[in-house]
């Protein structure tokens, strides 16, 4: 095949490997929504993929000038299309690579993977990443009516953060240099140093994860089960941002594992909270939350206690004492 013959294809089919790339970033998306609890692609995706294709000089430098025993190099190059992933801890590649490789859409095979090669060179510091190439495991038609043919391929690689950070600032002087090139002794330390720090970050920051996520499981299940109870009871899932975590913190002791049955027991008893809650929650902010039903429940059972450590304005509370006919403490 020479040059021209293989860009002429190449034109031909750029638009199917871009869909294919496009395709498999949204799926993996889907699958991450359906399979990680709580999932937010702008929270846990710290960069925000985009499928690339590669420009014509690449390709043709990599198939024809750099000297690699390409029989079919049309064929045997499969990052014609990518797809890059940028978390924030090695521990959030595991979940991609669990959806990637439970996945009936394509076939798939790990190219590189850093975890094993750390296992196997526990002494080295090296390139750090992790590879798959994901291949059609059929011919279909895109929503979009581009014809994807089996077995296309598409790389996607999965990083850290810093791990990202680390090969944009190395990788082409480091790694991709050409045969014979000579990289000084003492560049080569510093980047090795350089990446066992960041393995040693990353270590750090999964225990402080895991520390925090300890600390915090009072509050998370307990924001659960008001959502669950908001849901049931007012007929619409609630908001759920960070007023709902300062509330939690601040009524941390009152949770209990009974949080659940203290609520439909006020609710059983006092249905027109659901319908007031429901009635506002189009027009004010504070109804839309979850933390509402724990407002009502604690200024029914705590009244002074409550106004006394309600970490939000009073204004917020004042109608919550107001619907349970209760006079707001004259202290707050």
């Amino acid at each position: 095949m020479t040059e021209t013959e293989f860009l002429a294809r190449w034109h031909a089919e750029r638009e199917s490997y871009a869909a294919w790339g496009l395709f498999v970033k949204n799926q993996i998306i889907a699958d991450l929504h359906a399979s990680v609890d709580r999932f937010d692609a702008h929270a846990f995706l710290k960069i925000p993929p985009k499928p690339r294709t590669k420009t014509d000089d690449s390709l043709i430098g990599k198939a024809f000038h750099r000297n690699k025993p390409y029989a079919d190099p049309y064929v045997s190059i499969e990052d014609k299309v990518g797809v890059r992933f940028v978390v924030l801890l090695t521990s959030d590649i595991k979940k991609i690579q669990h959806v990637i490789e439970q996945s009936s859409r394509w076939a798939c095979s790990l190219d590189r993977d850093y975890e094993a090669e750390r296992e196997t060179r526990p002494l080295e510091f090296t390139y750090q990443s992790t590879h798959y190439v994901l291949k059609s495991a059929e011919s279909f038609r895109t929503e979009s009516g581009v014809e994807i043919q089996k077995d296309t391929p598409c790389e996607v690689q999965i990083r850290t953060l810093l791990q990202h950070a680390h090969s944009e600032l190395t990788h082409d002087n480091i790694y991709k240099r050409e045969p014979g090139s000579e990289v000084a002794k003492t560049v080569e330390r510093t980047v090795a140093k350089r990446m066992a720090l960041i393995e040693a970050v990353d270590d750090y920051f999964i225990s402080a994860v895991d520390e925090l996520n300890s600390a915090t499981k009072a509050e998370r299940e307990a924001l659960e089960t008001l959502a669950t109870v908001y849901s049931e009871h007012v007929g619409f899932a609630p908001q759920t941002d960070l007023s709902n975590r300062l509330v939690l913190q601040a009524f941390r002791q009152n949770l209990g594992e009974d949080l659940r049955q203290r609520l439909t027991d006020l609710l059983g008893k006092k249905p027109f909270i659901a319908e007031r809650v429901k009635g506002r929650a189009d027009a004010q902010y504070l109804y839309r939350q979850a933390w509402i039903l724990l407002a009502y429940l604690m200024a029914e059972t705590a009244p002074a206690a409550t106004a006394e450590r309600w970490p939000l304005t009073p204004d917020e509370l004042r109608p919550v004492y107001t619907d349970l006919g209760r006079a707001f403490p004259a202290q707050v």
